[in-house]
């Protein structure tokens, strides 16, 4: 795994590194073509009570509902989810071995699954824990991706007053940032022929102390 990471100017800025290059050709196309075989589920939302538009979905591993797990409330962490991983999504389990042997060392998987935005379809601002020790990654596997296309991961400050970055969906890149930042994959454009895909690993790092 290549480790170019996107350097903070502001350190008050949230956490977030970007990796390019992250697997190799054959890898990246077969965690592609895994993603790309039937079995979407349409009708997920990034904030099931609130929003308007759905977009597709498939979940390998973990809790399926945000709303079931909370650090504030005391139902955290989640258990961990990579056997169930293994059984459900094979050559995921397959990538997330890998980043559990080198950028996500001493963390726990709690929740695994793809999403798949065509033009048409929104997400809306959310983030994904509210605890202090949750992280997202999120993998785009496309082959090819057009600037043109848009369908950007933006990422806000934490009073959602603005924006702290917004990351091309650029083929065979990770995003890793921390889950308690606000942020939102912005629809495609017109212009897009393709299913924006994602694939994510939800985790939770406990302290050493």
């Amino acid at each position: 795994m290549s480790a170019k990471s996107v350097e903070r100017v502001d350190p008050q800025m949230p956490f977030f590194e970007c990796y390019d290059e992250v697997l190799d050709i054959v890898d990246q196309h077969a965690i592609y073509s895994f993603l790309d075989a039937p079995g979407w589920d349409f009708g997920w939302k990034s904030q099931s009570k609130k929003d308007i538009y759905s977009f597709w979905h498939k979940h390998f591993a973990g809790y399926r509902k945000s709303a079931s797990y909370s650090y504030s409330s005391g139902k955290w962490p989640p258990p961990d989810c990579a056997e169930e991983l293994k059984r459900e999504a094979e050559p995921i389990h397959r990538f997330w071995t890998l980043l559990q042997s080198t950028l996500l060392a001493g963390h726990t998987l709690v929740r695994c699954y793809a999403n798949g935005m065509p033009f048409g379809t929104e997400g809306t601002i959310h983030t994904d824990s509210d605890s202090p020790n949750s992280y997202t990654c999120i993998y785009y596997p496309q082959p090819v991706w057009n600037p043109n296309w848009a369908g950007e991961t933006v990422l806000l400050d934490r009073a959602q007053k603005d924006i702290v970055a917004s990351i091309y969906p650029k083929p065979n890149r990770l995003l890793f940032f921390k889950g308690d930042i606000p942020h939102v994959a912005r629809g495609v454009s017109r212009t897009c022929p393709e299913l924006r895909v994602t694939l994510m690993f939800k985790t939770e790092k406990v302290p050493a102390n």
